[in-house]
């Protein structure tokens, strides 16, 4: 209460105190003057004491500047750590598209050079143009090499076909090639006397290939691994390990495919689709 408020509240005290001596003397004119100036006195006394109620501090106004300073300060910094972090972002950014060219280059590289290396390894054509060939009978040939070792490993290596003929738009040596580099690692890996069938047929326009023995087989893990150059698993025999390299390499040159499937101890299937044009 500043002193301005306490002389407006003496005086409405002692205006008070002279409306009740007049009231008290019958002097009834005193008592209304006394009696407004009463009133009067405390009514400026309320409007005083509203304002200064209602009017902020001097120190709550440095407060709040404080306050306002020290957001605007965060603020700007905040903006400046925003500004620094997109920048970052955009060299990241940068950095990844960089990487995933470089990557993208490498894998095209890879992939010419492995294609460069499986054209490599294939065989020479009988002719410039491809012949058609009956690739029952030259299955049945291919077999015929390899009767004396099958024979001394106690294997025995059958054709399983609907039919004699079925002919297909190829090299006839490098379909001999396939089915000799096939047949030789089924009779190196097979590790024991067994059978190894070759069911050869058609679906549509494809022929489908299927060279199933019953040897000692691969884990599955190794499996996906045996078309690779120089791969050989945890059975290994000597060899150069090219031969299911070589095998894919003609495959694919006809546009066909080429799997295995195999699980330790249950043989191994080599799965082939060539077209027939």
């Amino acid at each position: 209460m500043n002193t301005t408020q306490k002389s407006l509240l003496a005086c409405s005290a002692i205006c008070y105190a002279l409306v009740l001596f007049s009231f008290l003397n019958s002097s009834l004119w005193l008592v209304l003057v006394f009696f407004i100036l009463h009133s009067l006195a405390l009514l400026y006394f309320s409007y005083l004491t509203y304002s200064y109620s209602q009017a902020p501090r001097e120190e709550e106004l440095t407060v709040l500047k404080e306050q306002y300073d020290q957001l605007a300060d965060e603020n700007a910094d905040l903006a400046r750590r925003l500004s620094q972090s997109e920048k970052k972002s955009e060299e990241l950014e940068a950095v990844q598209r960089d990487l995933e060219a470089a990557r993208l280059k490498l894998d095209a590289s890879e992939e010419t050079a492995r294609d460069n290396a499986l054209t490599a390894l294939l065989p020479p054509a009988d002719t410039e143009k491809q012949e058609t060939v009956n690739i029952i009978q030259t299955a049945r040939d291919t077999i015929q090499e390899f009767l004396p070792f099958a024979s001394k490993a106690g294997i025995q290596i059958l054709v399983s076909a609907a039919t004699d003929h079925l002919l297909v738009k190829a090299s006839a040596r490098r379909i001999r090639v396939l089915l000799r580099n096939i047949i030789d690692n089924s009779i190196k890996y097979m590790n024991r006397a067994g059978n190894l069938v070759i069911t050869i047929s058609t679906i549509g326009d494809d022929i489908f290939i299927v060279l199933k023995d019953n040897g000692k087989g691969l884990p599955a893990s190794e499996t996906p691994h045996i078309f690779e150059i120089n791969y050989q698993g945890s059975n290994r025999i000597s060899g150069n390990g090219l031969g299911l390299t070589q095998a894919k390499a003609i495959v694919e040159s006809y546009g066909g495919t080429i799997y295995a499937k195999s699980t330790e101890g249950n043989g191994m299937g080599i799965y082939i689709q060539i077209p027939i044009q």
